[in-house]
């Protein structure tokens, strides 16, 4: 089906396939009652709380749904604000096709223990194994396999010193991964690391060719939500040891790590989840933390008395959500910046061939990586290509709630018509999800200045969430979810 609507300005002349409406954030149910004097709603608390529990979870991403199924032997009641758990890790299905919406694919745990976990869950990791080649580059017409590995990088169209140098670069990247645990710097000078960017720190303190950092920009703009000159060196060198290791492998199911979302939500117990549920106010009380929640569905507020208060969200609302409760301020969450993101599930794509599981695409500012579900396919099944799209960083996020679906869908196809000419025939409908808050950006000196500096807990409340290790993974918000269900555990024992 075409949509007879048509782009303007430099899109003008694409046709469109049928394109749904936006998806993904829905960003007024916060808004309302985080600018009251924009939108009017003002909410004060109800005298007597409706529900009484052992431990409030805020928010149903990886993290809070992390912290739920820890804590599943307590009284846990799980409030989310969107109409579905799983935050960035939310899955869609086109004719029987799952395909994820956010977060496509994680590593295979190396440590035991967390090996245990994803069992324990009941998700087999050995066969989420994604087959090589998983990543591929795009770069002057031509496709490039196992682009991170010495392979790869071989058949790169660069000049011979730009290959030594990125040969040089994995091979300094698997040497320090021996140094370096699961989720933190060990003995690597990573403050230094993180006062620059990994432009800067390739171009200027190792003295590599300018042709490295474009083609590591879509990938930092895809995983790190910004560019190879905007984000930090040390960030950026610790989620490529995964890309250039031989040792550490990927996963991925039909659904993305919406599997893992599902089977936390199953672990923890369905029944606790509230959805719909906006967290607008806090207070504090002797003996426990009282939360004002509106209740989308039902137009109201009411109170949930918690004696433990885990707050999985990013910091952009816990700083609105803290004002004068514990002892954070607002100030100590200034430091902390999003991105902007897109995602477009294009559905019922024909007769596309994809290199890889995630292909990487050099010098497209439309889109930084697109990933094909099912990615072998018997003819005529039905298929979805879901592009990753990180908006510039920084922007107004104004912008993204202005522009109709027709506009960026038509950006998004006159970038994938360059890669494979008339994609937009063979295309039957388009989902757009747009996400305003992504994930967190470890902009150089951001990691500097939260580790160790921000307190995971202040009284009966305590953080949770990725951006507070500040690097947006799926693994840093699980092992995030775990801390946070460890400290409300020992004040309940306490």
């Amino acid at each position: 089906m075409i949509n007879p609507i048509k782009a303007s300005g430099p899109h003008q002349g694409v046709k469109l396939p049928d394109i749904k409406p936006w998806s993904g954030d829905h960003p007024y149910a916060c808004h309302r009652h985080f600018y009251p004097a924009d939108r009017g709603l003002q909410v004060s608390f109800p005298e007597r709380p409706r529900l009484i529990t052992q431990v409030a979870v805020v928010g149903a991403g990886l993290s809070g749904l992390t912290a739920a199924y820890q804590l599943r032997d307590q009284e846990v009641v799980i409030l989310e604000a969107d109409a579905r758990p799983g935050g960035v890790c939310k899955s869609g299905e086109f004719r029987g096709c799952p395909y994820p919406e956010g977060a496509a694919y994680f590593l295979y745990p190396v440590d035991r223990h967390w090996q245990n976990f994803y069992q324990e869950l009941g998700l087999d990791l050995e066969a989420a194994l994604i087959p090589e080649p998983v990543s591929c580059l795009y770069y002057r017409g031509q496709w490039y396999p196992e682009c991170f590995h010495a392979s790869g990088i071989r058949q790169l169209p660069i000049s011979p010193q730009g290959k030594d140098d990125f040969l040089q670069l994995t091979q300094q990247l698997a040497a320090w991964e021996q140094e370096t645990d699961d989720f933190a710097p060990v003995n690597l000078e990573w403050q230094s690391l993180d006062q620059v960017s990994l432009k800067h720190y390739l171009e200027v303190v190792q003295g590599y060719s300018t042709e490295l950092a474009p083609l590591l920009d879509p990938y930092c703009r895809s995983c790190l939500g910004a560019g190879a000159d905007q984000v930090s060196a040390w960030a950026a060198l610790y989620f490529l040891m995964s890309e250039c290791s031989r040792e550490t492998r990927s996963c991925a199911f039909p659904e993305g790590d919406a599997r893992l979302a599902a089977a936390l939500l199953a672990g923890a117990g369905p029944n606790r989840l509230r959805t719909h549920q906006v967290v607008v106010g806090m207070e504090e009380h002797p003996d426990a933390v009282r939360l004002l929640v509106w209740d989308q569905l039902q137009e109201q507020p009411y109170v949930v008395q918690a004696e433990q208060v885990i707050l999985a969200v990013a910091k952009f609302a816990v700083r609105r959500l803290l004002t004068g409760v514990a002892g954070w301020t607002a100030a100590t969450f200034q430091s902390f910046q999003y991105s902007t993101y897109v995602v477009a599930a294009l559905c019922g794509v024909k007769g596309l061939k994809i290199p890889g599981f995630e292909n990487w695409i050099v010098g497209q500012t439309a889109f930084s990586d697109v990933v094909m579900q099912p990615r072998r396919s018997a003819l005529g099944d039905p298929r979805v290509l879901i592009v990753y799209a990180p908006q510039p960083f920084p922007a107004p996020r104004q912008a993204l709630l202005r522009d109709s679906v027709q506009i960026k869908a038509a950006e998004i196809l006159t970038g994938l018509e360059k890669i494979w000419p008339g994609i937009s025939r063979g295309v039957e409908e388009i989902r757009l999800y747009r996400y305003g808050h992504a994930q967190v950006v470890p902009y150089p000196g951001f990691l500097s200045r939260i580790r160790g500096r921000i307190p995971w807990r202040q009284g009966r409340i305590i953080l949770a969430h990725s951006d507070l290790e500040g690097l947006p993974c799926v693994e840093m918000a699980m092992l995030s979810g775990c801390r946070a269900a460890r400290l409300a555990r020992q004040a309940l024992r306490g």
